[in-house]
């Protein structure tokens, strides 16, 4: 069987902890807490394929405002207006409404965005605002099942957020993982003196030998680090 393509995510020392990257084309869903760094997240994987591998991102957005995204990702030094200007940065705005007619008809509205523009990567925030829609879990299953399938027709590689609270002590559960090729947990935990640390564990990821350990992380300037060897629990 031949090996899997991966591609690298772009943020330091997870690539370590993943076996070289996400697989190509994989949809991955990327689940934490307020404040635990998924957004930022999302666009360190975009910018990385459009400063490095000369690629497209899309960032499709249900709740964030544009020029406040642009401006709290400039603290990072990514220019997403700059790089926007250039034809190798899109940023979608849709409400979950209208994401839920657009898979409840099967448009193709976005695949011919993703073509037009050949994008490779794509970030979906926040799943959360999608799946909060439906009022029974069978409906919201049906629902994801539908979103993931036509994900996975983009041909991209796609990391989906989702904003749930996650904790190092309980296992993870959710009907969102059910779709995802591969699950990235982030932490925001409060240690017992009071103080903070943030730390992301790679909880699922088919036909990929990966490290199963919680690792600690930071949010710098440039982005987050990751410290593979640094095991919280």
């Amino acid at each position: 069987m031949a090996k899997e393509e991966k591609i690298a995510t772009g943020i330091k020392g997870l690539d370590q902890l993943t076996g070289g990257g996400f697989e190509k084309n994989s949809a991955v869903l990327v689940a934490g807490s307020g404040g635990s760094g998924k957004s930022i997240f999302g666009t360190q994987f975009l910018m990385e394929g459009i400063k490095n591998h000369s690629e497209t991102g899309i960032y499709i957005s249900f709740e964030e405002v544009k020029d406040r995204f642009f401006k709290h990702m400039f603290v990072f030094g990514w220019d997403l207006k700059d790089v926007e200007e250039q034809g190798r940065f899109i940023f979608l705005k849709y409400s979950p409404e209208r994401i839920a007619k657009i898979v409840k008809e099967r448009s193709k509205e976005i695949e011919n965005s993703i073509k037009e523009v050949e994008a490779k990567r794509i970030v979906i925030d926040s799943l959360s605002a999608y799946t909060s829609l439906f009022e029974s879990e069978s409906e919201k299953r049906k629902m994801l099942v539908a979103l993931f399938d036509m994900i996975k027709e983009w041909d991209c590689t796609t990391v989906v957020v989702a904003e749930e609270d996650q904790s190092p002590n309980k296992p993870f559960s959710s009907v969102m993982g059910f779709m995802a090729d591969a699950i990235v947990l982030m932490y925001n935990e409060r240690e017992p003196k009071g103080l903070r640390f943030r730390a992301v564990e790679v909880y699922k990821m088919r036909g990929t030998k990966h490290e199963s350990k919680i690792c600690s992380m930071k949010i710098t300037e440039h982005g987050i680090d990751v410290y593979p060897d640094a095991v919280v629990l």
